[in-house]
């Protein structure tokens, strides 16, 4: 497998961080020496004034006006270099490091001093991975997957959650650092698992021993020889593609995070890249209880998408279309009328999957 394999903890050799660890700590994450031992910490770490990617984004506390018309203050997630802090796994921390960020302090978190030999999904995903290369993606869609490995993923520790989602950043890290995207701007668009860069990278990142259509931990390209010839990337999991096939046709390829895709239009993705909002009724999304189980309303509600989205995280675009990150946390400052709805982003959260049906 990889060097993975030796950085999920186990649960119960979990202990308090100790203050009198904290030089020692800080120390061997700037090394990059932390390894293989394992960690969930708040810390406080530097970023260089020159990134324009970074592998975690900052979080500002700020005061807002809520779409009740009330002040609130919350953290909100967005690209900026300099001074951050988070509470975070050891993965991304030495990722910070190894991107040519800095760790300043550990405030406290949990040390685990034994780890598991395995990770706890790789038997599943591996799995997964075998019939995805053996059947066509419709055909597996319509299997029932049950295996004793599928079972046992229900049965793991919850906090191994944070290292799941830490190492799938890492992986996607790796083809970053190939392509200089952490200090160029050479990434259109990113996701969890996915980096929209030009077709020039394709060889370097083949060199680099990070392409297969089937390997586990490697990346393939999903638009073909003809690849993205026109793209619109509007905000987090908003995004509008034209995609050129192999045999010549051309597709689109809507993404619109909340809304459905029987009801987005081109024009919609127009409207919000010229500063215009867009607005449109849904319905109200199925509410859970103690006495009534799912309630499924009749009402509709109105959801309004603000055309300011990408910029609360970067900067306006220039003339050549590049958003750079704020390099300072007070460069940004907001309205005191501004305000924030659900499509905001001011917390991550998944939309109620009605909205895609």
């Amino acid at each position: 497998m990889s060097d993975l394999d030796s950085e999920y903890p186990r649960v119960e050799s979990g202990r308090p961080f100790l203050p009198e660890e904290e030089k020692e700590f800080v120390k061997l994450f700037n090394k990059q020496k932390f390894r293989p031992r394992t960690a969930i910490l708040t810390v406080w770490f530097d970023y260089p004034k020159n990134m324009f990617f970074q592998p975690i984004p900052a979080k500002d506390k700020i005061t807002f006006t809520n779409k009740e018309g009330k002040k609130e203050t919350g953290n909100k997630i967005r690209f900026r270099n300099g001074f951050c802090h988070d509470v975070l796994t050891s993965v991304d921390i030495q990722e910070i490091v190894k991107a040519g960020g800095r760790i300043i302090r550990i405030l406290d978190g949990i040390v685990y001093e034994e780890n598991l030999k395995t990770p706890p999904y790789r038997d599943y995903i591996l799995i997964l991975i075998d019939l995805r290369n053996k059947y066509k993606r419709e055909e597996i869609e319509e299997k029932e997957i049950t295996t004793e490995d599928s079972k046992s993923t229900r049965l793991t520790p919850s906090h191994l959650g944070s290292f799941v989602l830490s190492h799938s950043k890492k992986i996607m890290n790796n083809f970053i650092h190939v392509i200089n995207g952490f200090y160029k701007p050479e990434i259109y668009y990113t996701d969890t698992d996915s980096l929209y860069i030009s077709s020039k990278n394709w060889k370097k990142l083949n060199r680099a021993g990070l392409v297969s259509e089937k390997d586990y931990c490697k990346g393939k390209n999903d638009y073909g020889d003809g690849g993205i010839i026109f793209g619109l990337y509007l905000a987090p999991k908003v995004k509008y593609n034209i995609v050129l096939t192999s045999d010549g046709v051309l597709k689109e390829k809507k993404t619109f995070k909340g809304y459905s895709n029987d009801k987005i239009s081109v024009e919609d993705y127009v409207q919000l890249a010229s500063g215009q909002d867009v607005s449109n009724e849904f319905n109200k999304p199925r509410e859970k209880s103690f006495t009534n189980g799912v309630v499924i309303p009749n009402d509709k509600q109105t959801k309004v998408f603000r055309s300011y989205l990408n910029n609360v995280k970067r900067k306006p675009p220039n003339s050549e279309g590049i958003m750079y990150p704020y390099n300072d946390k007070d460069e940004y400052s907001f309205d005191e009328n501004y305000e924030f709805d659900d499509f905001d982003y001011l917390t991550i959260q998944e939309e109620n999957e009605d909205c895609f049906k």
